[in-house]
């Protein structure tokens, strides 16, 4: 294993009050009652008992309910719901409030329902659950001594954050990077009537992918709902995706805003062990299908988001180049210069026409490189599928 050269790359700094006392509250560090929020090891262990041995809440009302019971043993709730209180407000990291948001297009305004980027990114750095596996520097693993055959196995092991860890170290010795994963899509609420969502998740890569992947760890936290409108309104049918598209990447950039400032200068996080980081929030990657990555990264359809490899070459085992990003902001930014040749420019750079992407202004970000493989549609149906029912038959 070979660590980050520098040795401020996700350096601890003093601890303060407010992170003192944050870590006193959730782990009840205190000399004279190391239960706390609860009163006494006995009330806290009736409220383990009640929450790890499965009895229904209703059980556990009707036996905190016996007259004279609660007073003998000292308890700070009467009943399962005051419990739940004590649990959800004063032990558990709790997750931002949604708020309302609107966006206007074609004429209509929309709702869109949001978290704070921030307060989540906080909310999954700072969880006590998280303390003891979170990563806050890059590595490089080697599968023998000489180093010539580099292994990659999870985030901090990968070229991205060796390499961004340099350039920000740069401008930011002592930073942590927050590895920014976003997912998306496009889901049917209904069997009947068309309802749908569009949800979108968000987790870190400071927390490892086997605790990721594993829904009962709650990594995940659930950041905003886009809209779903079809703008059935508009009768052209080009121009009706062009906008749902620039819709698309509104909602995201009003989302992910905050990270164009705290990614460059940082801003300050405690873990779940009350040690303070000035952690930087950058967007890393996009979990999502193909039909996301493209509107994503704004290709047309039929093209490789990552690199620029013809539609009729896919399937080749030739390599090409990933799109040049350097390209693609020159020709976005002629919209505010010479709107008239926007079209045309992005047509060059090999994008569709995305007024303002929302990844256009965000630090250290090349869109391209952040998509990840399609593995349910790209190989286990795209590829293994068919390879299964081609030997069949």
């Amino acid at each position: 294993v070979e660590h980050f050269p520098e040795k401020t790359a996700g350096a601890i700094f003093p601890q303060d009050d407010i992170a003192e006392q944050g870590y006193s509250n959730v782990f009840g560090k205190s000399n004279d009652n190391p239960y706390a929020p609860f009163n006494s090891q006995i009330d806290w262990e009736v409220a383990k008992w009640a929450k790890l041995r499965g009895p229904g809440s209703n059980a556990c009302s009707e036996l905190l309910n016996i007259p004279g019971l609660q007073e003998a043993l000292g308890l700070s709730y009467k009943n399962t719901q005051d419990l739940n209180h004590i649990i959800d407000n004063q032990i558990t990291n709790t997750r931002p409030q949604f708020r309302r948001g609107e966006i206007t297009a074609g004429g209509i305004t929309y709702d869109v329902y949001i978290r704070d980027i921030i307060e989540c990114v906080k909310a999954l750095f700072g969880d006590p659950e998280f303390a003891p596996i979170l990563v806050f520097a890059p590595e490089k693993h080697f599968s023998n001594e000489a180093r010539t055959e580099q292994l990659f196995h999870d985030m901090h092991t990968g070229k991205w954050w060796w390499t961004t860890q340099i350039a920000l170290e740069k401008l930011q010795p002592g930073a942590t990077i927050v590895p920014i994963i976003l997912s998306s899509d496009k889901t049917n609420i209904t069997v009947f009537g068309g309802k749908s969502a569009y949800p979108v998740y968000i987790t870190i890569g400071n927390i490892p992918k086997d605790i990721r992947r594993k829904p009962s760890r709650r990594a995940w936290i659930l950041l905003a709902y886009l809209p779903t409108t079809k703008l059935n309104h508009i009768t052209t049918e080009a121009a009706r995706r062009r906008i749902v598209l620039n819709i698309y990447h509104a909602c995201l950039r009003i989302i992910l805003s905050p990270l164009c400032k705290a990614g460059i200068s940082g801003i300050k996080i405690a873990t779940g062990y009350g040690h303070i980081h000035r952690a930087h929030p950058i967007y890393a990657a996009n979990v999502a299908d193909y039909m996301e990555n493209i509107a994503t990264c704004c290709c047309k359809m039929g093209e490789c988001p990552q690199c620029t490899i013809p539609n009729e070459k896919l399937g080749e085992t030739q390599e090409y180049a990933i799109r040049n990003m350097d390209k693609i902001l020159t020709a976005l930014n002629i919209y505010e210069t010479n709107p008239a040749q926007f079209i045309q420019a992005c047509k060059d750079a090999g994008i569709k026409p995305v007024i303002h992407p929302f990844w256009e202004k965000l630090p250290f970000c090349n869109i391209n490189l952040c998509i990840t493989p399609d593995i349910l549609h790209q190989l286990l149906q795209g590829l293994l599928k068919y390879l299964v029912l081609w030997i069949q038959t």
